[in-house]
């Protein structure tokens, strides 16, 4: 029977998180160290490394069904966090379903010898790794790979580290010992070879394998042909995930291993809305009288678009009741600032259908999702595909605009609570794109990318999860209003019939909200 049982965090081909780290192989290197550590210590451990798993979710599967065979009596899965690239120090946290003692003793530990900012024990009771195991569990996030100054302290600090992770999940003064030749790596992910059955392609080539990346970014109708489409989203995709993959449109190794890392996203989350919900809600913006309404210069828009700004609404507002910073953000009262929000901008324009914004809250949220359904009808016409306008020189990553509000990433600038959605929707990309589909047909620069970094992975991500693109909006119409012509020259509609929609969005939540209790 081991005392403990430790692994590591994904898997040789199911990459983690990646930046001045590489989270597997740091994760591989702090539970080899540790555990030696534990053994020089007289104490019984076992280790696992996924070296096998193609998918997240046979990753996961197989890491809890490894811990649930061993007799043991504490499980710890080593992970290394991220967030967006910095210099500024961002720290250690551990995670914790049951075990809050120990997660903390676990961060306190790791801060104290890293000098690195203590996040502490956070509690996560949606992670399979906490709710699968059978033994008490914790979940490590050691430092953040994408800050230089927490991928600094890793590597001088490593042994440091390894013992005070080790002492605190044993309960036992565990020194460090030096070992022959430890040194935390540093490299590269591993990519894997080209696998029997994925074949590199590219444009003109045709088949199943075709169907499959046509089907993963987004292009319909999935027909099977390679053709501009296709290479724009497949362009738009590489470009997006960097992490030395060739903007190139050819899917070749490296582009399937990260078509995978997509794959692997997408089936680990689910748009954060029961699915019942989310169909009811569009079935409310299906029979709206605005979802008929002829917007002026623009007509009637595709039907994807209203139904998918109903459930970015009813998404938000059941946020705000549970207190998610961006809802609570994008719901707050008139900032009375018209050079900068937009709602202070249209105050006479909102009140005027009797929308009141002067208190935190639901009816706020609501009224900046009325603002927001117009604005979509001007700078797309509701598309949520769209790409920045091709007769602009805004080629730079950050200044490319994207999706329904044409929203580019410099945006990020105005508030602090925009950074860390790429983050959740990078990690889980399900944004309600079937629904924004409905009514859309595909340019064959709709799905093309500029640039790289952040800034190419906001134009991926509007496009690809239109929520994201929604809350990224909503905050940045409250701190940046300028940031729109149509807002600017007051050209957006604000209709009663779409706040009569949303009203009846709300009346269904808090019926669901109700029922529940």
């Amino acid at each position: 029977m081991a005392d403990i049982c430790l692994s590591s965090g994904h898997g040789k081909y199911i990459r983690g998180a990646s930046g001045y780290l590489d989270e597997v192989n740091c994760a591989r290197a702090v539970v080899d160290e540790v555990a030696r550590l534990m053994r020089a210590n007289g104490i019984s451990v076992e280790t696992f490394h996924d070296d096998q798993s193609h998918s997240q979710n046979e990753n996961l599967n197989r890491i809890v069904n490894w811990h649930n065979s061993k007799k043991r009596t504490l499980d710890c899965s080593i992970h290394f966090n991220a967030y967006q690239t910095t210099s500024s120090a961002m720290g250690t946290e551990c995670l914790y379903l049951t075990q809050k003692d120990l997660a903390k003793k676990v961060a306190d530990a790791i801060a104290r010898v890293t000098g690195l900012p203590n996040r502490g024990p956070k509690y996560r009771d949606n992670l399979f790794f906490l709710n699968s195991t059978d033994e008490k569990a914790v979940l490590v996030e050691v430092v953040f790979v994408d800050s230089s100054t927490d991928a600094e302290a890793y590597e001088e600090r490593f042994e440091s580290i390894c013992s005070a992770l080790a002492s605190a999940l044993t309960g036992q003064s565990i020194e460090e010992q030096p070992p022959a030749e430890v040194k935390p790596p540093t490299t590269p992910p591993v990519i894997p070879e080209e696998e029997p059955g994925r074949e590199t392609i590219g444009i003109g080539d045709k088949g199943p394998d075709v169907v499959y990346v046509q089907n993963m970014l987004g292009v319909f109708p999935a027909d099977g042909d390679f053709g501009p489409i296709t290479d724009a989203a497949v362009r738009g995709y590489q470009a997006a995930y960097g992490s030395g993959v060739t903007c190139d449109g050819i899917v070749g190794p490296k582009t399937w291993a990260a078509l995978d890392y997509l794959e692997n996203a997408k089936s680990a989350g689910n748009d954060r809305m029961p699915a019942d919900q989310a169909r009811r809600i569009a079935a409310i913006a299906e029979d709206s009288v605005i979802a008929n309404y002829s917007w002026k210069d623009r007509g009637k828009l595709p039907l994807g678009y209203t139904c998918g700004i109903a459930q970015c609404f009813g998404l938000a507002a059941t946020r705000l009741m549970q207190g998610h910073p961006i809802a609570m953000t994008a719901g707050q009262a008139d900032r009375n600032l018209p050079d900068k929000d937009a709602l202070s901008w249209y105050r006479d324009k909102l009140a005027a259908i009797d929308l009141d914004c002067s208190e935190d809250g639901i009816d706020t949220l609501r009224a900046l999702f009325v603002l927001m359904l117009g604005l979509g009808a001007r700078e797309s016409s509701g598309r949520y595909c769209e790409g920045r306008d091709m007769s602009a020189t805004n080629v730079a990553a950050d200044t490319a605009e994207a999706s329904c509000y044409q929203t580019s990433w410099n945006i990020r600038s105005c508030s602090s609570s925009i950074p860390p959605l790429l983050q959740e929707y990078w990690a889980n990309p399900n944004g309600f794109l079937p629904t924004f589909q409905n009514g859309v047909s595909l340019k064959k620069d709709d799905l093309a990318n500029f640039g790289s970094g952040d800034g190419a992975k906001f134009q991926f991500l509007s496009k690809y999860a239109p929520a994201f693109h929604v809350f990224v909006t909503g905050v940045g119409l409250r701190y940046l209003r300028q940031h729109w012509g149509p807002i600017n020259r007051s050209e957006v509609e604000v209709k009663r019939e779409a706040n009569e929609m949303f009203l009846d969005v709300q009346h269904l939540l808090s019926e669901d909200s109700a029922e529940s209790v």
